[in-house]
């Protein structure tokens, strides 16, 4: 999750990594801080606009939300 310093606006608009974006079997992905690869997308700019969207989600989301796109996370049956 993202969080704001001090002082900072929390409305920013954050840098898109350009090394998060990869293609596979031309479809495009980006892949999360968490390590999860979301997708598929058929352009780049597909991708890169869901970014904004994946970013806001995860900013509201609780825990368990947030647990799904964690690789390794643990879920009850």
């Amino acid at each position: 999750m993202v969080s704001s310093r001090n002082g900072e606006n929390e409305e920013r608009q954050l840098p898109i990594r350009s090394q998060r974006f990869f293609k596979l079997h031309n479809f495009w992905f980006f892949a999360t801080r968490e390590g999860a690869a979301v997708g598929p997308f058929d352009a780049q700019e597909g991708a890169a606009n869901a970014v904004n969207d994946y970013i806001e989600f995860m900013q509201k989301a609780d825990d368990g939300a947030r647990d799904f796109f964690t690789p390794g996370a643990k879920f009850s049956g």
